[in-house]
């Protein structure tokens, strides 16, 4: 059954605030309730003519958060939420799901991932933090054949592609992503590749991610895996696209393990540690195409292609 009344977890965030913004897309074609909940107090988002609350909600309290779900009778709950650290993390997910399985309107979830799916990444420690909630929902629709989970998996974003630009509305480039270049450089034309540069890497826009995870609110029934994709080429793929667009030769470096393993810090060194276990998970095939990219088939959506993307921002 189609959503209808739809909570976005974490929606004043980076990728929650394009998903946000991909449902009040549609919001006025298909009647939908939409609702934001946000840890601070921030004002309602406003996109395509209509707009969405944002409530301010504590995760550590369960019967908070099902008095929201329940007021306004929410029958599918969209976790974007984000953390560095575990405990609070994988918390507040499970509290979340604690909370819809008591409001009876409940009938629909989307855990946190939105990248490559946790599961084929076990090299990558931020990504682990993701599989308990996975575990819980796979429990719940056991006891409950009627409930239904989807994991939406996206790959890299390919905002990334877009620092440095010097087009007069660059920022534009990177929608509400963080500003900063990961492998490919286009501003220093450079690349940092790990291994051959002959593996594959799944990229989709954001902007498009938020299209995706709005028009599958929309199928009639949902698959454990929605995965997407804007392209699908080898790193030596897109480095030839880059240098075709801006029209130079790359500086490209091939990284060994070695290389990439000597990047490893100590465990605060949270984020440096989790570029470079995704380059190890590259270079290791963890982020290869496991499944068919179905949701690109399910819905009516028209992704942005790398090569669309650089020349709209590089060309």
């Amino acid at each position: 059954m189609k959503s209808q009344r739809i909570a976005i977890a974490g929606g004043t965030g980076r990728i929650g605030r394009h998903i946000v913004e991909g449902l009040l897309e549609i919001k006025h074609r298909y009647s939908l309730e939409i609702i934001v909940l946000s840890r601070s107090q921030s004002p309602h988002i406003s996109y395509a003519g209509t707009s969405a609350p944002v409530l301010p909600i504590d995760y550590q309290d369960l019967s908070s958060i099902q008095k929201i779900l329940n007021d306004f009778q929410i029958d599918t709950v969209i976790s974007t939420l984000s953390g560095t650290t575990s405990d609070p993390f994988i918390t507040s997910q499970e509290n979340l799901l604690r909370a819809a399985l008591s409001v009876p309107s409940i009938r629909r979830f989307a855990p946190s991932e939105f990248s490559v799916n946790s599961e084929q990444v076990p090299s990558v420690e931020l990504y682990q933090m993701k599989i308990p909630i996975i575990r819980s929902l796979r429990q719940v629709k056991q006891e409950r054949p009627d409930f239904e989970y989807s994991l939406f998996s996206c790959g890299v974003f390919m905002n990334y592609l877009g620092y440095g630009n010097n087009k007069p509305e660059g920022h534009k480039a990177h929608g509400y992503m963080p500003h900063f270049p990961y492998i490919f450089d286009l501003s220093k034309r450079s690349a940092d590749i790990p291994g051959d540069g002959e593996k594959q890497l799944v990229y989709t826009r954001a902007e498009d991610v938020g299209k995706f995870v709005a028009a599958a609110t929309q199928l009639e029934a949902w698959e454990e895996y929605n995965d997407v994709a804007g392209d699908v080429l080898t790193m030596n793929e897109i480095v030839r696209l880059c240098e075709d667009v801006c029209g130079t030769k790359f500086d490209v470096k091939y990284n060994s393990r070695e290389v990439i393993l000597a990047r490893l810090g100590p465990p605060e060194k949270v984020m440096e540690n989790f570029f470079a276990e995704f380059l190890l998970a590259l270079m290791d095939g963890e982020c290869d195409v496991k499944r068919p990219i179905n949701l690109n088939e399910l819905v009516d959506v028209q992704p942005m292609t790398v090569r669309q993307y650089l020349e709209q921002w590089w060309g």
